[in-house]
Order: C-alpha cells, then structure tokens, then sequence
C-alpha cells in the first residue's frame, strides 16, 4: 500500500510540474505574440468608445493606433500591446479614414508633467 501511495504521489507532482511549465509557456508566447509599442502621444482625437493617439516613436516616425476611451493628453509617454493592423480604415466617431491604424490593448500611460 505504502508503495502504490509513493507512486501515486510521484506522478501527481510530475503532472503538476508539466502544467506549471504549460502555463509559462502560453504566458511568454501571449507576450511574445502581442509586443509592447511605446512612444510620446503627439495627436489625440476621441471618436466614441475609442481614443485615437498619434504616437511619435524614438525613430521619430508616427503612427495612429486606437485604444479604449481613456484621458491621454498630448506630451503623455504611452505603452500598449499590437492587437491588429487595418489598413484604410473608416472611423464614424471621426468621420475620417487612416490609411493604416493599429488597434491596442492594455494601455499604459505616464503624464506629462
């Protein structure tokens, strides 16, 4: 009985070992699969449930990306997660078409001081 105890226990730290190591494993292919952009907000308009942000990277190249209605304000230091790419996308809160306009998630702001 002792034995049978002994390996059941045995196996059920191996199981639970390879379910930890699992779940890292999803954790760093979620961040790997989903990079942060960061850079200063240069542009904001709010178009109905979204903020969009002109971002000006440390290349000093812009891009638009749009992120859940928040309060950044110009000069504000950004950082979000990619979620999608659309080209040529019509905003109706703005009345206005982006030629190319990321979408982002988890937005996280520092402001301007």
């Amino acid at each position: 009985m002792t034995r049978i105890s002994l390996i059941i226990t045995f196996a059920l730290l191996t199981f639970n070992a390879h379910a930890q190591d699992m779940n890292t494993t999803e954790a760093n292919a979620t961040a790997i699969a989903k990079p942060y952009y960061q850079g200063e907000v240069v542009s904001v308009e709010q178009g109905g449930a979204y903020t969009y942000l002109e971002v000006k990277e440390h290349t000093e190249a812009t891009f638009w990306v749009a992120v859940n209605a928040s309060e950044v304000k110009v000069g504000d230091y950004v950082r979000f997660q990619k979620e999608l790419v659309a080209q040529n996308f019509k905003s109706k809160g703005l009345d206005r078409t982006f030629d190319m306009l990321m979408f982002g998630s988890n937005l996280q702001y520092k402001v301007k001081q």
